[in-house]
């Protein structure tokens, strides 16, 4: 983890609420529930770049709850890939047709400055939204408010109506409007209600450009951790 994701994770560490976090994920635990991600990529997301470098947030729910979570939001290191990640790559293709992916993990992304980030960052073992009490909304919250804090150009991309309530509640006064980028959730439940033709990838480098920052690569070209990857999109 970069030193000033660790501050703040020392920081909130000290709290309550984290002793409480703590301690329901011991809790699953003792009742041999496995928890998603693995514990050492509950984190992951705070690896790859210091906070003041983050140039983009993509905002997820939680992690995949069937073994899929590498711990960076919408990733994983498996071969099959998740519906909300295919839909993901559809909606990429339909912007950049040329973009190369050969993998589902979405690290080279990451290690461009986007923070892939649930606000829920675990989950137990085939139960969706299963550490939606614990607390974790109070950590990433105050991730989200000091990434701001330190550059209020960051780009904030809500998939999804829980998404938007999240932001919302974060009452933010110190961040440009116009880098709130909002569409429906990847899911296929809710990918024909917006995400779909929505161009948010397209809109992402679009706003990047206008910041006078450098326009994200899409291309996955990295083999994932561990499976080869071979399935097409187009």
């Amino acid at each position: 983890m970069k030193d000033s994701f660790l501050k703040i994770l020392q920081s909130e560490g000290k709290k309550s609420y984290f002793q409480k976090i703590y301690n329901s994920l011991k809790d699953t635990e003792t009742q041999n529930i496995e928890i998603y991600p693995h514990q050492m990529d509950i984190f992951r997301p705070f690896d790859y770049f210091q906070v003041n470098q983050t140039k983009v947030i993509i905002l997820g729910q939680d992690p995949y709850h069937n073994g899929f979570a590498d711990g960076l939001a919408f990733s994983t290191y498996k071969k099959q890939t998740p519906h909300s990640l295919k839909n993901i790559f559809k909606e990429l293709l339909n912007n950049y047709p040329n973009t190369v992916i050969k993998t589902n993990s979405l690290q080279e992304w990451a290690q461009q400055g986007i923070l892939l980030l649930n606000t829920v960052l675990t989950v137990s073992k085939g139960q969706p939204n299963s550490h939606y009490n614990f607390g974790w909304q109070s950590f990433t919250k105050e991730i989200i408010k000091e990434v701001i804090n330190q550059n209020p150009n960051v780009i904030i991309v809500l998939l999804g109506t829980k998404a938007l309530k999240f932001y919302k509640e974060l009452n933010l006064n110190n961040h440009n409007s116009k880098n709130v980028l909002y569409t429906s959730h990847p899911s296929p439940f809710s990918f024909n209600k917006g995400f779909n033709g929505s161009e948010i990838f397209l809109k992402i480098n679009q706003r990047l450009k206008e910041l006078s920052n450098e326009e994200i690569n899409w291309n996955l070209t990295k083999e994932s951790k561990y499976d080869s990857f071979t399935k097409s999109f187009k």
